[in-house]
């Protein structure tokens, strides 16, 4: 059984050699194909970027062989200035064997070069499918750790829960317990 930061250090390792093969694969296909040279977009000093991918769907795979997490993503960007990868309209599938699965949305998302979180921006959603209800959590920015599975916030947060919402201002989810805190500010109303 492999640790959490062994397993966060492989799904970093697949994530960067998956998305370095597809942006390979699909160079090659470009210059093979004998592509416009128009296609290609030209970056400026300041706007440089490594790999660039289009549609991707990433997956890890846990110990038993299940996806344990599925990231989808308009695009993925090496940003060559600082090593960090941009994210743009991902959606994140994670399994956990407590809690069930989590599904995370959001509009940007962005992965600095020590890949041990990801920071999310956008219309961030994070939803549980649980038995007893989904649980949707919605706000503005969002960081999950990729090494404690926890996800957090200091931004003002909405959660629903069948008839029950809740408002409050921070949060911190341990994904893999099910486990949800409430920071400051909590208002809620509760339907019988």
């Amino acid at each position: 059984m492999r640790s959490a930061a062994q397993r966060a250090r492989l799904l970093r390792q697949r994530l960067l050699t998956s998305v370095a093969i597809v942006a390979g694969a699909w160079l090659a296909y470009g210059v093979l194909a004998g592509g416009d040279h128009d296609e290609f977009e030209a970056a400026g000093p300041d706007d440089e970027r490594g790999y660039y991918v289009n549609s991707a769907k990433l997956t890890e795979f846990g110990p038993d062989g299940a996806p344990r997490i599925v990231l989808h993503a308009d695009t993925i960007e090496q940003r060559l200035t600082d090593q960090s990868v941009l994210l743009s309209d991902l959606k994140l599938d994670y399994r956990t064997a407590e809690a069930g699965v989590w599904t995370v949305t959001a509009a940007q998302g962005r992965m600095p070069v020590a890949a041990t979180a990801l920071l999310l921006s956008g219309d961030v959603q994070v939803t549980g499918r649980e038995e007893r209800g989904a649980a949707v959590i919605r706000t503005d920015q969002l960081s999950y750790d990729t090494v404690t599975s926890v996800i957090q916030t200091a931004e003002p947060v909405e959660v629903d829960f069948g008839a029950h919402h809740l408002e409050a201002r921070g949060l911190r989810v341990v994904l893999n317990d099910g486990t949800l805190r409430l920071e400051s500010n909590v208002h809620g109303r509760f339907v019988p």
